[in-house]
């Protein structure tokens, strides 16, 4: 039994050193604006070339409309830049969805690198 957990021990994948280091450094890119926001910013979640920003959706209609459309192109151009730095040479599309609490999307853009 013993020699069955060992040789399943060594069979599990290998982390994804690099790829989690570039998610960490995108998210960091990206955390600003959950301070800057507060409290319409609620978390993220980066998949690939999509970022996911998870908004109050009630404190985001207490918000002016200048604000919030700076709220969408920053989280953009902070998404584009990062994603940039970390992929050099990568074309992609990047997206980025503001969703509610229900998971529902409530503004998307997208950016091509």
């Amino acid at each position: 039994m013993l020699a069955l957990l060992m040789l399943a021990g060594c069979s599990q994948p290998a982390p994804q050193g690099a790829a989690d280091t570039a998610a960490a450094r995108e998210l960091g890119a990206v955390e600003p604006l959950k301070a800057q926001y507060k409290p319409v910013i609620t978390s993220f979640d980066i998949k690939g070339t999509t970022l996911d920003v998870f908004v109050d959706a009630e404190a985001m209609s207490e918000m002016d409309a200048p604000v919030e459309t700076q709220m969408e192109t920053g989280a953009l151009k902070r998404w584009h830049d990062a994603w940039k730095s970390n992929n050099a040479g990568k074309h992609a599309t990047l997206h980025v969805r503001l969703r509610n609490y229900f998971g529902e999307v409530v503004f998307s853009e997208s950016a091509k690198v």
